[in-house]
């Protein structure tokens, strides 16, 4: 879990989707970017949707969410 940080939100952010993360322990690491989401504070951030992939266990999402 040490790779996980900041920057990984803003490259979700930056991307046209979101982003692909491998991952041991999946919940950990996206509790993790929910913490590091919260404590920016950045309201850019909050379209960002953390979410494990229902496919393969070892995959976290980060996907932007858009909002009609």
């Amino acid at each position: 879990m040490s790779g996980v940080s900041l920057n990984l939100l803003y490259e979700a952010l930056g991307s046209q989707f979101g982003v692909v993360l491998q991952c041991d322990n999946a919940e950990k690491v996206r509790q993790r970017l929910y913490k590091l989401r919260t404590e920016q504070g950045d309201p850019d951030l909050e379209c960002l949707s953390i979410v494990q992939s229902p496919s393969n266990p070892s995959q976290l999402w980060i996907v932007k969410v858009v909002k009609p």
